[in-house]
């Protein structure tokens, strides 16, 4: 009983999930030197190909290099709000070619690849920054100092991870640049200072702008009551929104954006990525091809049955790391297009719940140390390189701890309710 409870002083959550991570890490790099085969790698990156790597980088600065084309002569692959073509166009401008032809060809056009390196080195350098931001939170200055290791560990460790390092940076998609300025504002939402509390609006009203759906974060002003940073955030929100157009084709270029964003909602992917793909998949199982638009249909009802059960567990829930996960999910399993990338979010609910569970414990150990470990462990399943599953789908193994924990969340929130004080834990 003694060994059990020194583990559980011990085995605080940062420790429990770094180390997984870090065997997941080593574990796939050592396997990756023994089999000496591209389809190692194959296995671990998003569709199992080289050939889309860093795709959502030079695609879009293919549809922004022409703002009057972008939503009209691309299908609707365009999916992104005018402001994320504007930064595009920017990027098409610094090194402008005679003629964009095709997609695959844009990387090798003169500097662009430079371009990305250095952007990517960039924003790798503000994503462990605000990491040691939001971390530090709280911190005294000798703290600080003596966490700056782990802080850096814990961002090399999720640069090695399969949301992060293995879709989002492996698919230069603007979703890595999203969490940046999410986790930067997390970090200065409660500042004391009033220039950082209003960048906090302006980052969340930019990610919206580069991405839409991080526009639920709005929602934590209102459960705050906040309600004059929330209309704030709504007027730069809006303003980010429809002054882009007019750099395009206005009235135009909205119909065909809110075109694009009607025609999506209507795809139907069979994939674990979303709640729907997850029902549609069930069907087509059980019932064959015939099945899936039965399935589809079925999926769109249930994803909103979840979206209405997780937001009501969001503005019920008196703990702060459980309210940001119940937040961020629909970001990950709700759009109905969303890709796997898209579960590099939840580190900003994993940096809540490992900054709120930093200390050792030094009380005698109970049910909440031992949830923690668990917690970890599930939070850990999502990022780490399941090397141990080498061969099976790895969406499948990511995804399926993503939905056991957003389930054993939602009913722990939903459980707890009655015994919660009034305040965030």
């Amino acid at each position: 009983m003694n060994s059990r409870n020194n583990f559980l002083t011990k085995a605080t959550p940062y420790r429990v999930f770094t180390a997984v991570l870090a065997a997941g890490a080593l574990s796939f790099l050592i396997f990756a030197f023994i089999n000496r085969s591209a389809a190692t790698f194959d296995w671990l990156i998003m569709q199992h190909t080289s050939d889309y790597s860093f795709a959502d980088y030079f695609y879009h600065v293919f549809y922004g290099s022409d703002l009057s084309k972008t939503y009209n002569a691309y299908d609707v692959d365009p999916c992104f709000p005018p402001f994320s073509y504007l930064f595009y166009h920017y990027l098409y401008q610094i090194a402008p070619v005679d003629q964009m032809t095709s997609l695959r060809e844009v990387q090798f056009f003169p500097y662009y690849m430079f371009i990305f390196v250095i952007g990517m080195a960039a924003a790798i350098v503000f994503f462990s920054y605000s990491i040691d931001l939001f971390m530090d939170q709280g911190r005294t200055d000798e703290e600080c100092r003596k966490k700056r290791g782990q802080n850096l560990l814990l961002t090399l460790l999720l640069l090695f991870s399969v949301p992060i390092g293995a879709s989002a940076v492996e698919r230069a998609n603007s979703a890595f640049i999203v969490l940046i300025l999410l986790i930067f504002a997390m970090a200065f939402k409660d500042s004391e200072n009033k220039v950082l509390r209003e960048l906090a609006l302006i980052l969340i009203a930019v990610s919206a702008n580069l991405k839409l759906y991080p526009a639920i974060f709005g929602l934590l002003y209102l459960k705050e009551k906040r309600w004059k940073e929330a209309l704030r955030l709504i007027l730069y929100g809006v303003l980010l929104f429809i002054v882009p157009f007019f750099f395009m084709e206005g009235f135009k270029s909205i119909k065909e954006f809110l075109v694009i964003l009607y025609l999506m909602q209507g795809r139907s992917i069979e994939r674990m990525t979303t709640v729907r793909g997850v029902v549609t998949s069930l069907y087509m199982h059980f019932g064959g091809e015939e099945a899936k638009w039965t399935g589809h249909h079925v999926g769109i009802i249930v994803e909103n049955i979840y979206l209405a059960v997780t937001l009501t567990g969001f503005f019920l829930s008196r703990n702060r790391w459980k309210s940001m996960f119940l937040l961020i999910s629909p970001m990950v399993v709700y759009v109905s297009s969303a890709y796997r990338y898209t579960a590099a979010y939840f580190t900003i609910a994993l940096l809540f719940f490992l900054a709120e569970n930093e200390r050792d414990y030094s009380e005698k150990p109970g049910r909440k140390q031992v949830l923690n470990v668990i917690y970890a462990l599930l939070f850990a399943g999502i990022f780490a390189i399941p090397i141990w599953g080498y061969g099976m789908e790895l969406e499948n193994i990511i995804y399926g701890f993503i939905y056991i924990l957003l389930i054993v969340v939602t009913a722990d929130t939903f459980l707890s309710l009655r015994a919660a004080g009034p305040s965030y834990q």
